[in-house]
């Protein structure tokens, strides 16, 4: 046992020394500079198509324009349209149907974890490169398997994200156009109501659409790096049995078990806001709610009950 403990300890240190070397040593092996090559960015790599909706929501920031544009459109639909929404828009003296109780809580929610998915997905890209934090630029130490089921999850990531969203925007759209079809405000701001109602619920639903799917992109961004994990727990399941080696069996062991070390060093800081956050929410709705003279129906709990949906996906 103390030889084995030993055999660990020296193992975790070398392979520690290996991390901080790697990128300073130059290697004059064919195989790794192929590696390397295949580990730069480049137009036609396999995160192509991601970046590509990455600038279509306007949260790249591979560039000084790109990063402008990004936190322009960030503080435009994230901060200024609910604010905007919540104190020049909702109508106070309106009726029973159309008045909007629990409208800060569910703005005031949405908007902190779009700011907090927001900031982090900025920082993560901006220290480490996306391919780096998605452990692209480590793939070509995989197997082939590993490479193809990796590459494949990330392709189904993005249908999963809009499965996800696209059944609360659709409540929430049909929400919105009820109620400013209804009625619920009558402020003539562009100077005709019919206009001026039609760019406000536009400008609601790109909002909630935007800092929804800010917050679930790092979500399914943090399950697809645990997804590689388990296809690289279950390559390493096959070394036992094809390979004896002790020496080889404990560098794959630490290997992995670095890997999820750095993953919950990158994402603790998101998991343990978010879970505060969202706590903080359900309980202040589930005080809301259960006061003696809350008058509780489908058109003023609405959003707040597609609120509750969405923070059940995140639990879930």
């Amino acid at each position: 046992m103390p030889a084995q403990k030993k055999n660990s300890v020296f193992f975790d240190a070398s392979m520690e020394e290996e991390d901080r070397r790697e990128t300073l040593l130059p290697n004059n092996n064919n195989n790794k500079n192929k590696a390397f090559a295949r580990s730069q960015s480049h137009a036609f790599d396999e995160l192509k198509s991601f970046r590509s909706w990455l600038k279509w929501m306007c949260v790249d920031q591979s560039g000084a324009w790109h990063t402008f544009l990004s936190w322009s459109v960030f503080i435009v639909l994230a901060i200024i349209v609910p604010c905007l929404s919540h104190f020049y828009l909702a109508c106070s003296d309106c009726d029973s149907r159309h008045s909007r109780p629990y409208d800060t809580i569910v703005q005031l929610s949405l908007t902190t974890l779009a700011t907090l998915s927001f900031v982090c997905l900025s920082q993560f890209v901006r220290k480490y490169g996306l391919r780096r934090f998605l452990f692209f630029d480590r793939l070509c130490d995989e197997s082939e398997t590993v490479r193809k089921g990796y590459t494949a999850q990330l392709n189904r990531s993005l249908k999963l994200l809009f499965i996800f969203v696209l059944p609360c925007f659709t409540v929430e759209c049909a929400y919105k156009i009820w109620w400013y079809a209804s009625g619920g405000t009558r402020i003539p701001f562009l100077g005709n109501v019919i206009v001026s109602d039609t760019v406000a619920c536009i400008l609601e639903l790109c909002s909630w659409l935007y800092r929804t799917v800010v917050f679930f992109l790092v979500c399914v961004l943090f399950r697809l790096i645990c997804y590689l994990q388990i296809l690289r727990l279950q390559d390493f399941a096959q070394v036992f049995q094809v390979d004896s080696d002790v020496e080889s069996v404990l560098r794959e062991h630490l290997r992995v078990r670095r890997h999820l070390r750095i993953i919950s060093h990158r994402y603790r800081v998101f998991i343990m806001w978010a879970l505060i956050i969202i706590t903080a929410s359900q309980f202040a709705s589930l005080l809301m709610t259960t006061r003696p003279a809350a008058d509780l129906n489908i058109y003023k709990t609405g959003e707040l009950a597609v609120g509750v949906l969405m923070a059940a996906v995140f639990f879930g």
